[in-house]
């Protein structure tokens, strides 16, 4: 079983990563040397980058709305695990001492 490293995690998502700015690159060229008329290159490029803009915005959306969700289950936790136990009435403070230091106010006597 091969097992993964930070270092080739790493090296993998900028090869991705260079990988999508070489198509992005080869796309815009493409798109400069077809021999098309300048208003209808303009138009495929605004078009296009209209699509980017709109699949970015969708996909920024889905990260706001998973990171509000994540921080909404993390906050319910968190006041479930503050709001204290059932034995002890529901608070987090402690049970008094049954035992005083004080003689006769409370406690086994000696």
């Amino acid at each position: 079983m091969a097992r993964w490293s930070n270092e080739e995690s790493a090296g993998n998502g900028m090869f991705l990563l260079g990988a999508l700015a070489g198509a992005l690159v080869g796309a815009g060229v493409a798109l400069l040397m077809a021999p098309k008329p300048g208003a209808q290159v303009r138009q495929d490029i605004n078009q296009g980058f209209n699509t980017v803009k709109d699949v970015a915005a969708r996909r920024y959306r889905e990260v706001a709305d998973k990171a509000t969700a994540m921080a909404d289950k993390a906050t319910a936790m968190y006041e479930q695990k503050t709001a204290g136990d059932r034995f002890n009435g529901g608070t987090t403070a402690p049970i008094s001492d049954p035992y005083s230091s004080t003689p006769g106010t409370g406690g086994y006597q000696s």
